[in-house]
């Protein structure tokens, strides 16, 4: 049986969770909004003169490392009693659509398409246009526990304004990296350059606060993707942070909590973009061993999982993970 459909928190138990894909993997040419991409990454696209990037064929040991990196993120949820869905891959009419915007296709990182806040599936607005049609198979592998269960909702964001180049332009722009739940209230990271704009986070506040959430925008400086590069909630009254690029500092609901504040390598290495399986144990990029340590210190039990290859592309474990059904504590 399906488990209960439902996110009700960043640390809760972790009960199932939708997991990306690789197939097909194909990146647009290097413009707008792919400013965080690291250097051998952006000169890959920048090289192929105004072309798509079949990863497969450009890179394929780097790609075969990330999908068995990719793999071994599954093996670790099921290890650790946590069902594990896949999207499907593309149908040739879904590869095309918007490629009048920006070509590409990725399934790799589940996680920014659409977002589940407590019983609540939302559909999102990637800035990326090549990215918007990840929603199609993602919203099929999950639709079976929507329609089961006679509490949960269904709702799609606006759609964004078509604008060239597709990173720019009004939007709104909702991206499910960016969001991040903390009981009633509900963090979202704001960058105007690389993910969620302010009309996005205004459409959530009027969508979800009538449900008894509260929307507090955080502002992320410079080329860090999304709230979830900078900040994770690791368990009740404990995070970690990057907090040069948390410009206002962090939300007001998080005032009291201990900080364990990163440097940059470390967010950049993706120590935030880890999973919390329940409140005492958090899979992380194994590349962070000052922040394992920390972790330990706290008796919280890190899961150190390599991750390089599939960080590469520019996410980490957390960017391929959906949580789809997830426990309050």
């Amino acid at each position: 049986m399906s488990n209960r459909f439902g996110v009700h928190s960043e640390y809760g138990k972790l009960r199932e969770v939708v997991v990306g894909i690789l197939d097909d993997f194909t990146l647009p040419p290097y413009g707008p909004g792919l400013e965080h991409y690291n250097p051998e990454l952006r000169a890959a696209l920048e090289a192929t003169g105004g072309r798509v990037l079949k990863v497969g064929e450009a890179m394929p040991e780097r790609l075969e490392r990330a999908a068995a990196q990719l793999e071994n993120i599954v093996a670790t949820y099921k290890k650790h009693g946590v069902a594990v869905r896949r999207p499907r891959p593309y149908t040739d009419s879904e590869k095309a659509y918007l490629d009048s915007l920006q070509e590409g296709h990725s399934g790799l990182y589940a996680a920014d398409p659409v977002y589940v806040l407590g019983t609540h599936f939302l559909e999102l607005n990637i800035r990326r246009a090549y990215r918007r049609k990840e929603v199609f198979p993602l919203r099929e592998a999950v639709m079976g526990m929507i329609e089961d269960d006679p509490e949960a909702h269904h709702v799609a964001v606006p759609h964004a304004t078509p604008f060239d180049p597709s990173a720019e332009g009004p939007g709104p722009f909702l991206e499910g990296g960016d969001i991040l739940i903390c009981g009633q209230d509900v963090i979202v990271g704001r960058n105007d350059l690389l993910c969620s704009n302010q009309a996005g986070i205004d459409w959530l506040a009027r969508y979800i606060e009538p449900y008894g959430y509260r929307v507090h925008a955080m502002a992320v400086e410079g080329n860090m993707l999304h709230g979830l590069g900078v900040l994770c909630l690791i368990r009740e009254g404990l995070l970690l942070a990057y907090l040069p690029s948390i410009v206002d500092g962090l939300p007001e609901p998080l005032g009291d909590w201990e900080i364990i504040e990163l440097r940059e390598d470390e967010a950049r290495t993706f120590a935030t973009v880890g999973v919390s399986l329940d409140q005492a144990t958090y899979m992380i990029d194994d590349r962070n061993t000052r922040v394992m340590d920390e972790l330990d210190k706290r008796s919280v039990t890190p899961i150190p999982l390599p991750a390089a290859d599939l960080g590469f592309f520019g996410g980490d474990i957390r960017c391929s993970t959906l949580p789809v059904a997830r426990d309050a504590e």
